[in-house]
């Protein structure tokens, strides 16, 4: 199989968006999608992906090196998030526009929210967790130097 930074990195970014969204879907279900403190479980999604395809990155590339690893998670993270974030205008402004006043009863600077600003707050909630996930999984999965690494 002919892997490249692009291929494994769309790869991961569609699944972490699909866990996304069905966690955001699940929160919907249960009620609890107006408690803002439940993003933190948004970070766990994104760091899985980013995590499993700088992983998959290092065991499948020929020429594996760390900035591939981290163009690899940069990749995941924001394709998963640009996604995710247009989904966030689409679901405030069409599904659910009355969902927009609860983030702004419930969000901090809420006041100054539009379903705007509200999406580009995803996708810069989500990008930056993914550029802070793509290092930390880098650093979890590199050889020590001791062993022969790098």
């Amino acid at each position: 199989m002919n892997n490249t930074i692009e291929k494994i990195g769309l790869r991961w970014g569609l699944i972490t968006l699909l866990l996304l969204g069905a966690y955001f879907i699940i929160m919907k279900l249960l009620g609890l999608i107006h408690i803002p403190e439940l993003r933190v479980l948004n970070a766990l999604i994104m760091f899985y992906g980013v995590f499993q395809s700088v992983k998959s990155a290092k065991e499948n590339l020929d020429d594996f090196n760390y900035f591939k690893g981290f163009g690899t998670g940069a990749l995941t993270a924001f394709s998963a998030a640009f996604v995710y974030s247009a989904f966030g205008i689409i679901y405030l402004q069409f599904i659910n526009p009355t969902f927009l006043d609860s983030i702004i009863v419930n969000e901090p600077l809420g006041f100054f929210m539009n379903r705007y600003s509200a999406s580009i707050q995803i996708f810069i909630e989500g990008a930056a967790s993914g550029i802070l996930f793509s290092y930390s999984s880098l650093q979890w999965l590199r050889t020590p130097y001791l062993a022969g690494g790098d």
